[in-house]
């Protein structure tokens, strides 16, 4: 049996929908950086791999981040190589929806932190951009109780150092015209910031920038050389290690 089916049966065993999710997203970003494009989580995909929650009905958002999703590659890996029932840019694997995009907006696209999965490397848009617009849509143009649950577990997140927020950014973009949410964020920020010292994690975080390690990690991955198509004959028809 190939790799690929192998790793489709061992997503379709496990119960975890979310953990199903994150690791489908890995292994189709993968199958598509091998044909020259790099994917990006985007939507609910990247606010769980932050929040670190689970969705009731979790879905893979990718887009575009470098490189075209031509039709005839997108049917080539989704249909021929993983067996997904769908067309274009709508897609079913292993029990999970899946959306792909051409593109999608990103102000600080140095920010996209790298998520590794058991299948390979899944880029996630920038959680400074993620919180700010779960910010806004907390408050504008009337208070949304699910947006500022969101921008709280985010928040908490942040400053219980489950991952590196680059504060500045955050306050840049919360202050930015088409935002005008600075005053909101300092005060969902010392909310969340009370809720941690109470929890007795974490540490203080202002005026801090974090250094985002895996930046670099991630530049050198994609100035790398594209596989040879030699490389692409070990059986990129089923993907996995060994």
């Amino acid at each position: 049996m190939g790799r690929i089916d192998d790793a489709i049966q061992t997503l379709e065993r496990m119960e975890d929908r979310t953990e199903r999710t994150l690791q489908l997203a890995g292994l189709i970003s993968t199958l598509f950086k091998i044909k020259g494009v790099v994917l990006v989580g985007t939507g609910q995909l990247a606010f769980d791999s932050y929040a670190t929650t689970g969705s009731e009905n979790p879905e893979v958002n990718l887009a575009a981040f470098a490189g075209d999703l031509a039709p005839r590659a997108i049917l080539e890996i989704m249909r021929g190589q993983l067996g997904a029932s769908g067309s274009i840019d709508h897609w079913t694997v292993a029990g999970i929806p899946v959306r792909l995009q051409n593109d999608t907006v990103i102000v600080h696209r140095d920010l996209c932190r790298d998520f590794t999965t058991d299948h390979g490397v899944l880029k996630l848009l920038p959680v400074e951009e993620i919180t700010a617009d779960c910010i806004l849509a907390a408050v504008h143009p009337e208070p949304d109780a699910g947006a500022h649950a969101r921008a709280h577990q985010l928040l908490i997140n942040a400053l219980a150092d489950v991952f590196q927020m680059d504060w500045a950014v955050l306050h840049a973009l919360c202050h930015r015209p088409d935002y005008r949410v600075g005053e909101e964020l300092a005060q969902m920020r010392l909310a969340a910031k009370r809720e941690v010292d109470a929890m007795g994690v974490g540490r203080d975080h202002i005026g801090e920038t974090s250094a985002l390690p895996s930046i670099k990690e991630a530049a050198r991955e994609e100035s790398a050389p594209a596989p040879s198509p030699s490389d692409e004959g070990i059986d990129t028809t089923r993907l996995g290690s060994g």
